[in-house]
């Protein structure tokens, strides 16, 4: 069964059984669809299959939550804030998995590592710290229709923060979806790989052995950023905004958005986008670059191909103009380039 099919009878039934919120349970399930294609990298039929049945989910729906969730006699959770103090010494890997939460990682004078997330009965996370991995994961927890009712929360109630020591030796693989996600002022001895989507990615001042970064449907920026190895920033349906970067190979793609650049330190740059103008300025002359660049329906800046220096460029992009400069070459402006019969530059 594809998802369409699913949330339409999904739908279907909770419209026949009165169930007040049918659009916001739809959308909450297509989101968890999405969560399990994007986070366990399974296809659109595994992820269906995965699902409770309609029939479950909707009985589910008609329970009594209360007594679902606290039991008889237990006390009701307190909604607030929950702080997790952990020592930096004794942690190597962290790995966050979340959804329609803002994730912030903040660097600071501090020895220890500090969580902290909201919690309520409708957030609840899963903590661990062992064998030097440490990891926070929001629970899925049990379909109610509680679920579906948009609460007013304070900012904090929003958002999960991690204030950790400014140098780290460790690694970050962090996840959340439908909200933002940022880092800034830290330098981790390993990778970062950080995701989110439908959402804004940003980092600044932030330096790593090698970075994946991805998003979707939201603006990619990245201000005084390094990695040792490769840098990999991809996005889509936004622009990608780059302030100072430096790593030996850096790829930065978008698609129907613009790629503006400067103060790029590499000998390996990959510019790719569509619908979109690629702009900015690059350290060094025209003569130092290997280049190979393609536009359609628009002004490019570069020569399409030139054997040049010992750094590669590539840049390209469609129905859109490629306007590099580089800071070592004269102040005016390279002269533009005509466009050839076929459309293309």
């Amino acid at each position: 069964m594809k998802r369409e099919e699913y949330l339409r009878d999904l739908k279907l039934k909770l419209e026949q059984d009165d169930f007040a919120q049918v659009e916001q349970a739809i959308a909450y399930f297509n989101d968890l669809l999405e969560d399990r294609m994007a986070d366990e990298g399974m296809d659109e039929d595994t992820a269906v299959a995965s699902m409770e049945p309609i029939e479950k989910v909707v009985a589910q729906l008609r329970e009594n939550p209360a007594q679902r969730r606290t039991g008889i006699g237990s006390e009701p959770l307190v909604p607030g804030v929950r702080t997790i103090n952990a020592r930096a010494d004794q942690v190597r890997h962290i790995h966050v998995r979340d959804r329609n939460m803002r994730l912030r990682v903040i660097g600071e004078e501090r020895e220890d590592i500090l969580i902290r997330h909201p919690e309520s009965e409708k957030v609840r996370y899963q903590f661990t710290l062992k064998d030097g991995s440490l990891s926070l994961i929001r629970e899925d927890l049990p379909i109610t229709w509680q679920l579906f009712v948009l609460d007013s929360l304070a900012r904090e109630m929003r958002e999960v923060i991690l204030s950790v020591p400014r140098d780290l030796a460790a690694e970050m693989d962090l996840r959340t979806s439908n909200a933002r996600l940022t880092l800034d002022d830290v330098t981790l001895w390993g990778k970062i790989t950080a995701a989110t989507s439908n959402a804004a990615l940003g980092l600044s001042h932030v330096s790593a052995k090698s970075m994946a970064l991805k998003t979707s449907n939201g603006t990619l920026l990245l201000t005084g950023v390094s990695a040792q190895l490769e840098l990999k920033a991809t996005t889509s349906n936004a622009k990608l905004q780059v302030q100072g970067a430096a790593s030996p190979i850096l790829n930065l793609k978008t698609s129907n958005g613009t790629i503006n650049v400067e103060s790029l330190r590499s000998d390996d740059i990959t510019l790719t986008t569509s619908n979109g103008s690629v702009k900015g300025e690059l350290n060094g002359k025209m003569a130092d670059w290997s280049i190979s660049s393609r536009t359609s329906n628009g002004k490019n800046s570069l020569p399409p191909m030139s054997q040049g220096g010992g750094k590669r460029l590539s840049a390209h992009t469609s129905n859109a103009s490629i306007q590099l400069k580089f800071a070592g070459d004269a102040v005016a402006d390279p002269p533009e380039a005509r466009p050839s019969p076929d459309g293309f530059h």
